[in-house]
């Protein structure tokens, strides 16, 4: 009698009763522990986040060395590390690099004329394309690759002279002499007062580069300019990038949004303000990104 009334009439609907009644527990007990210690899954960022962690290249290859002396810049370095942006896919009416039509009238002009556009800039170009740390014969070195490589045949300008070697010939070229000695004992303390002096202008320079300072107005706009971001975005108007006050208010109020960036202005990327695409930023120190992605953020129109 009992029997007949009974749902379980199999042992195939006696295993499944049996599954479910241990495995719904189970699946309770998980969504309270997470409720209670607040444990989440990781969302869609953090799950991107992870993924590009994952792929990174065990290593990376930098056009030049931070430390390299300066001047020693390849034409090809800096037209990879400053002018491709621009010139590679002909933004903000930028001549492309290999086009000959464009490229002619300029050529004509002669390569001095080039020369003085590139260091003092001309229409929507930046003196010195954004990059002020740059020599005048590195950015020299830059026209003529890209000019030649759209119909030109310039001469490359020759490296400036080592100040060095130019110093060490001056001192060989003086012959000591037994009695200068004493005569010049006392010029010995003249290199500690030139010390004051240089040594004045390190701590404005270095404050910005302090972990975890926030950056003011100056030391903002100084570091853009130092690692070129000053070719394409402005403060507080649209080049060929976005105003930077415009990126804070698009991201105001997300708190993925200094991960997002530093992870954009890292590998690069396009769509999200337009056509124009950004490259990747690989010689740019982690430590410069961070302070300038945390000082746009909390920049206000």
């Amino acid at each position: 009698m009992l029997d007949q009334h009974s749902l379980i009439k199999t042992p195939k609907q006696l295993i499944i009763v049996v599954l479910l009644a241990l495995l719904v527990p189970i699946a309770l007990i998980a969504l309270l522990a997470q409720l209670i210690t607040g444990v989440k899954p990781p969302g869609r960022s953090e799950a991107e986040t992870a993924v590009l962690t994952r792929i990174k290249p065990i290593g990376e290859v930098t056009l030049a060395e931070a430390t390299a002396p300066k001047g020693n810049m390849t034409g090809e370095q800096v037209y990879q590390t400053v002018c491709n942006v621009c010139h590679e896919a002909g933004l903000a009416g930028a001549p492309k690099v290999g086009d000959k039509a464009a490229w002619a009238p300029r050529i004509k002009a002669g390569v001095n004329a080039l020369y003085t556009s590139a260091i003092k800039g001309k229409n929507a170009m930046p003196p010195k394309g954004g990059s002020p740390d740059l020599v005048d014969v590195e950015l020299q070195r830059a026209v003529v690759f890209m000019a030649n490589k759209s119909g030109a045949s310039f001469k490359e300008p020759p490296a400036p002279s080592a100040p060095a070697s130019t110093t060490a010939t001056a001192t060989a070229a003086t012959p000591p002499t037994t009695g200068a000695a004493p005569a010049a004992a006392p010029a010995k303390p003249a290199p500690p007062a030139a010390a004051p002096a240089a040594g004045a202008a390190a701590p404005a320079a270095t404050a910005a580069a302090k972990p975890g300072a926030a950056l003011d107005m100056k030391a903002g706009e100084a570091l853009m300019q130092k690692n070129g971001c000053a070719a394409c975005h402005a403060v507080d108007k649209k080049l060929v990038g976005p105003s930077y006050q415009d990126v804070s208010a698009k991201y105001k109020g997300d708190k993925d949004a200094p991960a997002k960036l530093v992870q954009k202005v890292k590998a690069g990327g396009s769509g999200v303000w337009g056509a124009a695409p950004m490259p990747p930023n690989a010689q740019v120190p982690d430590g410069d990104i961070k302070a300038l992605v945390n000082w746009i953020l909390a920049l206000k129109k």
